[in-house]
């Protein structure tokens, strides 16, 4: 009977144990959702391309203007006075040609050594105890910039330049001492242009869409650029706009 009894208080103590487990006690588990699944969309680079309607005589032009002279170590200070004298005197003549005063620029001045040969026979075996080469010379450097108004004043304004010491004079498309520096698109070349590279992302979308056996849908996102490229811009040919569309596919 007191086997009984002890068996029975077992069997009560291990059911009171399983009631109050932790895993029992913390409540009932709860199944964790299923993360949702993201968005299907696809993405799909356009470039499209718009002839500038602007005149191309009348697009803005840098001119790069030069100026260089040799000189002995002892007449470096005179020949930098003259370098001077002479960059003023081409600016001035820039200016009575037509270039507006503002637009020129100062972009470098610079005295760089020139080295003559060494005293005393050559020698076939470097030695770095050997003295330096001597400076024989100095070389000045000059240099300024021009923004003319169209290529129209471009003659004039090369002409009054090298009439007045230029040693060299170059000329490009865009003022601001950049290729294509203020060359900008009209709004409606800009809207030509972006048009036609959103058409064409959304025919390499469509292709794109079609060989995995889906739809289009609309347009989630959209950006673009304009890419700076070899000959992007007028007038050697049309402004090219770059855009990235962002596709979702069709429900």
């Amino acid at each position: 009977m007191n086997a009984l009894r002890v068996t029975a208080l077992v069997a009560s103590v291990l059911c009171l144990a399983v009631l109050v487990s932790p895993a029992v006690a913390s409540g009932p588990v709860l199944s964790q959702a299923a993360a949702p699944a993201p968005d299907a969309s696809i993405t799909a680079v356009g470039i499209g391309v718009a002839q500038s309607s602007a005149d191309p005589l009348t697009i803005g032009q840098t001119l790069y203007i030069s100026v260089q002279s040799t000189v002995d170590l002892a007449g470096v200070q005179g020949a930098t006075d003259q370098m001077v004298t002479k960059l003023d005197a081409i600016k001035s003549a820039l200016v009575n040609a037509g270039v507006p005063a503002e637009g020129i620029r100062m972009t470098g001045l610079s005295v760089n050594p020139m080295y003559g040969p060494s005293k005393g026979p050559p020698s076939p075996i470097v030695d770095k105890n050997r003295p330096p080469q001597p400076v024989s010379s100095l070389s000045l450097n000059g240099n300024l910039t021009a923004d003319g108004a169209s290529i129209r004043l471009l003659v004039a304004a090369m002409n009054a330049a090298t009439e007045n010491g230029a040693s060299t004079v170059n000329a490009n498309y865009g003022k601001g001492g950049a290729p294509f520096g203020t060359i900008q698109p009209s709004a409606a070349d800009l809207a030509k242009a972006t048009s036609a590279a959103v058409a064409n992302a959304r025919s390499n979308a469509e292709a794109l869409a079609s060989a995995s056996g889906k739809k289009l849908g609309g347009i989630r996102s959209i950006s673009s650029s304009q890419p700076p490229m070899m000959g992007c811009c007028a007038p050697t040919s049309g402004w090219t706009v770059q855009v990235t569309v962002t596709f979702d596919f069709a429900s």
